[in-house]
């Protein structure tokens, strides 16, 4: 065993050992905080570094709670949150503290945590889940638990191929390792962090896979306003014919995306003679991204997942008409009736993205209607609203 594998697991001994000794010690400092400082109630955002963390915990503060989002490392796509750890994680010996030191921070001064369900704080034994520890001094000290979902961390292998062909294990080229994959694994795991939570919030295809969530949500919210609104100023496609159509594609998992199938069908279109070209985006930051996107007529997200990504939403906000394969539109999507997503299939693409280069004059009109479908629907506020009413109904607010 390496000397890197030996400290994990001496993290891990300590998490569960630790944890316990010090539930003792918290529990009135806890009660000597609330005397103190009466009134005040703070929330942390943690765990996996989703791109929106940091705007959901902006939401929840405009809620009136002492919100902000904390990571211990980030990804190459965003480093904008509240709290940024990832330096202090990445030094030797320190970075196996700096779970143990937030743990210890948040059991004495936050009142609820948002978690994703592959990750919490403490480190665990197995890849992804939680530190079954983590939940019983949280549940000890009052702490309240709530989960959310972003793909990977709930989806099954069994699940996904029920769901018909193509799915996101059509073509997995990393099965077991990609998502969860095991089903009777994910059902011990999630039944227990379902019991431990005060609500689990879950959407599009990812509620087939949690029993139980709420499922209206739709917490993906775009900052609208961000640099004073140019970060997402629309730039709505024009006709200029003769030029090809020019198509832009993020595929971070082209095995799950239908990449090849998009290339594909473009390969095919152009020795029709068809005027069409491809741009993918790939491992640069979400800034320098978007100054791409701008430069597209149509953003193709995805044909085999059956639900959109924030790349769609992010298309959408700077107003191109975006392709996606919606598997159950009434099911997964906001407002249904009002996304101008077109929605395409395996089967579909090549003459769908015959259809669009040919039809480039409406192109603006589907990039209008998609940018209010996201300013309607997505914005930071309007998902604050909708975060308002479910905590309303769950009785933590007002």
């Amino acid at each position: 065993m390496s000397p890197t594998s030996h400290l994990r697991l001496l993290a891990i001994v300590l998490a569960e050992s630790v944890t316990l000794a010090f539930l003792v010690l918290f529990s009135p400092l806890r009660l000597l905080r609330r005397i103190l400082a009466p009134g005040t109630f703070q929330t942390l955002w943690t765990g996996t570094p989703i791109i929106t963390m940091a705007l959901k915990a902006r939401a929840e503060r405009s809620l009136g709670f002492r919100s902000r989002s904390l990571v211990t490392h980030s990804y190459y796509i965003t480093d904008a949150f509240d709290v940024d750890l990832s330096a202090l994680r990445s030094l030797p010996v320190v970075g196996y503290i700096v779970p143990f030191a937030v743990f210890f921070w948040a059991c004495l001064f936050v009142d609820r945590l948002h978690f994703y369900c592959d990750r919490g704080i403490l480190p665990t034994a197995s890849r992804g889940g939680f530190n079954w520890a983590e939940f019983l001094a949280y549940r000890a000290l009052r702490i309240q638990i709530v989960l959310w979902t972003y793909g990977s961390d709930v989806r099954t292998r069994s699940l996904t191929l029920a769901l018909g062909t193509p799915n996101c294990c059509t073509e997995c080229p990393d099965v077991a390792h990609a998502c969860i994959c095991d089903q009777r694994m994910h059902s011990m795991r999630f039944n227990r962090m379902a019991r431990e939570a005060l609500a689990v919030f879950s959407m599009g295809d990812m509620i087939e896979y949690t029993p139980g969530s709420r499922n209206d949500l739709f917490f993906w919210p775009l900052d609208l306003d961000a640099e004073g609104g140019e970060r997402y100023r629309p730039a709505y496609p024009h006709p200029q014919h003769g030029a090809p159509l020019r198509v832009v594609h993020a595929p971070n998992h082209a095995a799950f995306k239908g990449t090849r199938y998009l290339h594909a069908a473009i390969d095919e279109l152009r020795r029709e003679g068809v005027a069409i070209e491809l741009v993918t985006v790939e491992k640069v930051p979400n800034r320098e991204a978007l100054d791409i996107y701008r430069s597209a007529d149509v953003i193709f997200d995805q044909c085999m997942i059956g639900f959109h990504g924030y790349f769609a939403l992010e298309g959408m906000a700077l107003g191109k008409p975006v392709m996606c394969f919606i598997r159950k539109p009434t099911d997964y999507l906001l407002h249904p009736e009002e996304c101008p997503i077109i929605n395409t299939h395996i089967s579909t693409l090549k003459e769908d993205l015959r259809q669009l280069s040919l039809a480039r004059d409406g192109l603006a009109d589907i990039g209008r209607r998609g940018r209010s479908y996201v300013e309607k629907h997505f914005s930071t506020d309007a998902f604050a609203q909708r975060l308002r009413e479910a905590y309303m109904d769950l009785g933590i607010m007002s």
